[in-house]
């Protein structure tokens, strides 16, 4: 008679200390405080009619009873997010942080989005109370700096798992050809076949606040002389394109696409990166640029391509509006 090996007795799973859920659930609570303030911003926008009947939207300070309780609502969140992720990190001494992990899982994507909200309000709260009237000046860039820096520092030694790989010599020429013949269609095609069009449907002006910020900005560094131009130009042409592409597809797309939702995470990542510009005018084709830089990313598997493809793109944008001022 064969004898059955006896299993080991296992004791009930060993919970994690609650200084660890304390700061898992915080950090949580920090990436929906980064997410709601895209509701936020487009509940602050004002719409105007001008005289020939269009909607202008503008950046502004609405007040009504609906943006009140929303903002509310995200201080409290916010608020106890804080709390609960420093005092977290203070008790665990910054455990995850200081430990480094392989692969990209959610927790990573929600202690970046909660080490970016808790620094972003911790520098420019303050600023902004100082410096009330000042705007399109490097602090409105600022959250882009984080991202990138916080990048760097929160996935050390496996930005690869980001996609941020050298490609082959192969497949460096593919990317940049892919890159080149999507720019030229971009350019020549999006605003006659989408931008225009879904202006004209919605009876939208186009006239954008953000973009309008932007050509400010640009107007003050060419008062203040090239050294603030070429800085313009890297903080719009180099710093947030990848940025954001660390964000919208290295992290966001990417954790989708590992479940084998590719065109989910495409159309999904594509949403979320038009809607954070909060540019109701651009919507359309912001996504449709969305779409075409997860497409370089889901083809290639490589970071690289659509943040190439998103820097020509914005720093072509810079140079042409410095050309027609």
């Amino acid at each position: 008679m064969e004898l059955q090996k006896a299993r080991p007795i296992s004791g009930p799973k060993q919970r994690p200390p609650f200084s660890h859920r304390l700061r898992n659930g915080s950090a949580w609570l920090l990436c929906l405080s980064f997410f709601f303030m895209i509701p936020i911003e487009f509940a602050s926008l004002e719409w105007k009619q001008t005289t020939e009947g269009l909607w202008r939207i503008e950046s502004g300070e609405n007040t009504g009873v609906w943006f009140t309780l929303s903002w509310f609502l995200w201080a409290l969140i916010t608020l106890a997010g804080i709390l609960g992720f420093t005092v977290g990190g203070l008790i665990s001494r910054f455990a995850y942080e200081r430990k480094r992990n392989r692969g990209v899982e959610g927790r990573d994507i929600a202690y970046y989005f909660a080490w970016i909200q808790l620094l972003t309000l911790v520098v420019t709260l303050p600023y902004y109370a100082l410096n009330p009237e000042e705007g399109n000046s490097w602090i409105d860039y600022f959250p882009h700096i984080l991202m990138l820096g916080i990048a760097v520092f929160l996935f050390r030694g496996r930005l690869s798992d980001l996609g941020l790989r050298l490609p082959s010599v192969k497949n460096t020429l593919a990317l940049l050809a892919s890159v080149a013949i999507s720019y030229v269609v971009v350019y020549f095609f999006l605003d006659p076949l989408v931008t225009e069009p879904v202006a004209r449907f919605f009876h939208l002006e186009l006239n954008s606040w953000r973009e309008d910020s932007i050509s400010k900005g640009i107007d003050n560094a060419l008062k203040a002389g090239w050294v603030a131009v070429f800085g313009q130009m890297a903080l719009i042409g180099i710093i947030g394109p990848i940025a954001e592409e660390v964000v919208f597809r290295g992290l966001l797309m990417n954790a989708l696409m590992k479940r084998g939702w590719v065109v989910l995470s495409i159309v999904l990542s594509s949403l979320v990166f038009a809607l954070f510009h909060a540019d109701i005018t651009f919507l359309a084709p912001l996504f449709i640029l969305g779409m075409i830089l997860g497409t370089l990313y889901a083809v290639f598997r490589n970071l690289w391509a659509p943040i190439l493809f998103h820097i020509v793109n914005n720093t072509a944008s810079v140079i042409l509006d410095i050309l027609h001022k």
